[in-house]
């Protein structure tokens, strides 16, 4: 994916802004409603630095390539939305906590990959790829030129209760599944049609908040997701692991999985993890993933009819054997049948 949103500045010393960069977009209201910044340099030091405030990391280094050493952050957005180019001769490694936007990001030359908390490597491709939400993972990337579009958590979350047509939580991406070229397609028209407006810090407001949610919803339709009502303690560092074992239960409910699937995804021992959702769901694993499922069969239920299907076959197809026990957690959950449920 050639895209490229962002330019760089003919001169880019001429109108650098040397406060932080924009590594986020901000979930408050801001008093500039559009910000370009553009930060440039050839000290390593300058770039070490930049890269921190972007990340919002720590322990990067930056180290000179082959080539005589540059860098450069050009970077442009609003509260909703962000687009970022960033372009190095030199190669970069650095921790990071957890972003707290969501941001799809690719690189046009060079490359790179991330290290997850549980040890997971995932190469940063040509192709757009969603990158860790409030995930620890440290990043290493060879001289580059990265694009990134960042969507702050609130707004995201926002537009995906138009698809989910739930309360706004938490939206949990499928890291390892790989975009179709249907779903990278949808991104590269959308991204196409709204780079124009975002990058011009003059178009009116109503007109740029038309082009932002085209992309975010294209975005939606990148990798698969689910919405995770998370406690604010799992939200924290520490609780990294537990985090990704829940978010596994998520998504992967339709497939043979037991808790201790999660578990070792997630590189926890599986008494860790009953632990965990003891305490801070109130409920073992296994009670966690059954409700998972009984939220998944209401969906599919209430998007049928009786012409369509039975509630046997929804139950059997989300591993409810027994229509007697389930029919009761059904009603248990949902305060319906859910032969109601299918009937609307």
């Amino acid at each position: 994916m050639q895209h490229s949103f962002l330019a760089s500045e003919s001169d880019p010393e001429s109108d650098s802004d040397t406060s932080p960069l924009l590594g986020s977009a901000s979930s408050t209201a801001s008093t500039v409603p559009v910000r370009k910044v553009t930060v440039s340099g050839d000290d390593p030091a300058t770039a070490r630095q930049n890269y921190e405030r972007a990340y919002d990391g720590s322990r990067f280094t930056v180290t000179r390539g082959t080539e005589p050493f540059s860098f450069q952050w050009v970077s442009i957005g609003d509260d909703r939305v962000s687009l970022r180019t960033a372009t190095m001769t030199g190669h970069v490694t650095g921790e990071t906590p957890g972003l707290t936007d969501y941001v799809v990001s690719w690189v046009t030359t060079g490359g790179g990959w991330i290290v997850r908390r549980d040890g997971q490597r995932m190469e940063i491709p040509r192709h757009p790829f969603v990158l860790p939400f409030r995930r620890p993972y440290t990043v290493h990337l060879t001289p580059h030129r990265q694009n990134s579009v960042l969507f702050s958590a609130p707004y995201l979350e926002d537009i995906a209760t138009e698809i989910h047509a739930g309360p706004s939580q938490q939206v949990s991406f499928d890291l390892e599944a790989t975009p179709t070229p249907e779903a990278i397609e949808r991104w590269r028209v959308a991204l196409n049609a709204s780079t124009p407006v975002l990058t011009d810090e003059t178009a009116p407001p109503l007109l740029r908040m038309n082009a932002q949610r085209p992309l975010a919803l294209a975005l939606l339709q990148l990798a698969p997701w689910a919405v995770v009502d998370l406690p604010e303690p799992l939200r924290e560092p520490s609780m990294a692991r537990t985090r990704l074992a829940v978010e596994y239960l998520h998504h992967h409910a339709a497939e043979p999985i037991t808790p201790a699937d999660a578990a070792k995804a997630a590189g926890l021992h599986t008494r860790t993890l009953q632990l965990h959702c003891r305490r801070e769901l109130g409920m073992s694993p296994t009670a966690y993933l059954r409700d998972i499922r009984l939220d998944r069969t209401r969906r599919e239920l209430a998007d049928s009819s009786p012409q369509e299907t039975t509630v046997g076959e929804v139950a059997k197809r989300w591993g409810f054997v027994h229509l007697g026990r389930f029919a009761s957690a059904y009603r248990n959950r949902f305060g319906e049948g859910p032969s109601q449920t299918l009937r609307g």
